[in-house]
């Protein structure tokens, strides 16, 4: 009898608030959107992969985990990892495709690990917690492709919630899901920059903050005031002063969603976006061009979502001339810079990486 193929719907995850802050133990607000990741597969004796988005086909051995490069890398570190667990996992037929943009700072990358341990999950009957399935893709990450990640992505594109943005202290894990109003609509302006983590400044950032916490006798950012970090040298008391204020940012952002001040929440945004900017300095000047002219043409608030340096912008608005809104700005933004892979999506929170049974 034929295998039926398996399909994985694999959402890529915008940040509303809480930028930087999961490797430090603080808190972050993120949510899964409807732009996918999809993997289609059945068993098989290798590994046999085809990416759309490459137009590639690898193939390898399911006890053959030296790093290729590139796209199946990602691939070969969900094997790696669970065969580190100790789960006996054999080969498997998958095609790779969907809509979520790759560099996009949307998560692409957490988004296709994710869909690949969902399915061999699912194939190999692993039973596997979508908490546990987040940690080992953030192991993925961590220690085979070699970004120094932090959580969020994972947890962000495993366990969201329809219509809700998720509120996740990373330090404790524990989580609970915010409802999003329904009369906010989310714009995703992609800049068209392309990032790599692993070649930018991230590793950096994340190195001066874990320094500062460990000359504080820290490892959480939430355990700090104000005063604490006085005696800090003054690049780490930059850095590190950014991600306090950031973590009171997203507790002020829970809160206003829960009262209905649309406009405390769009405010929030833009005093986030220029404090990553300034002093965290992990924008560019196409972010912050974005940033302006969304405020600019109506938004109640934008920032830079994902890590930065590149990638995309998040813009709130209401649900009134939404599409009117979008054309203006990303008209503004074509005269200026000419990213041929430029684009702007309108994007809704949805549920975390699942079977798709349509």
């Amino acid at each position: 009898m034929k295998e039926d193929i398996i399909k994985i719907r694999s959402p890529g995850r915008v940040n509303l608030i809480g930028e930087h802050t999961d490797y430090t133990g603080g808190y972050v607000m993120p949510m899964a959107v409807d732009l996918y990741t999809v993997v289609e597969g059945k068993k098989n004796d290798i590994v046999d992969v085809h990416s759309g988005a490459f137009d590639e086909r690898k193939r390898f051995k399911p006890d053959d985990l030296t790093k290729s490069g590139g796209w199946l890398d990602h691939v070969k570190g969900v094997y790696s990892v669970l065969k580190e667990e100790g789960y006996d996992i054999g080969g498997m037929k998958a095609n790779i495709r969907g809509d979520l943009p790759i560099g996009s700072g949307l998560s692409a990358s957490a988004s296709f690990e994710l869909g690949v341990m969902f399915l061999l999950d699912d194939l190999y009957k692993l039973d596997l917690s979508r908490e546990k399935m987040a940690l080992l893709c953030q192991r993925v990450e961590n220690e085979y492709v070699g970004v120094s990640c932090g959580i969020m992505d994972q947890f962000a594109i495993s366990l969201s919630k329809k219509d809700h943005v998720l509120h996740l202290d990373t330090g404790s894990l524990e989580y609970e899901h915010v409802k999003f109003p329904e009369q906010l609509k989310v714009v995703v302006f992609h800049t068209g920059v392309q990032r790599e983590l692993k070649s930018s400044e991230y590793n950096q950032r994340r190195s001066k903050v874990e320094e500062a916490l460990d000359s504080l006798g820290k490892e959480n950012s939430k355990d700090l005031d104000p005063k604490s970090i006085k005696s800090l040298p003054s690049l780490q008391r930059k850095r590190l002063g950014y991600i306090m204020r950031e973590n009171r940012r997203v507790v002020q952002t829970k809160e206003a969603l829960r009262s209905g001040d649309l406009e405390k929440v769009g405010d929030i945004l833009i005093e986030a976006h220029r404090d990553i900017s300034e002093n965290y300095e992990a924008s560019c000047e196409e972010l912050d061009f974005i940033v302006e002219k969304a405020v600019e043409h109506g938004a109640l608030g934008a920032r830079l979502t994902g890590a930065g340096w590149g990638g995309s912008v998040i813009a709130l608005v209401r649900d009134k001339d939404l599409n009117l809104f979008a054309e203006h700005v990303f008209r503004d933004y074509k005269e200026k810079f000419s990213y041929p892979n430029a684009d702007h999506f309108f994007v809704e929170p949805t549920d975390g990486v699942g079977k798709d049974v349509s």
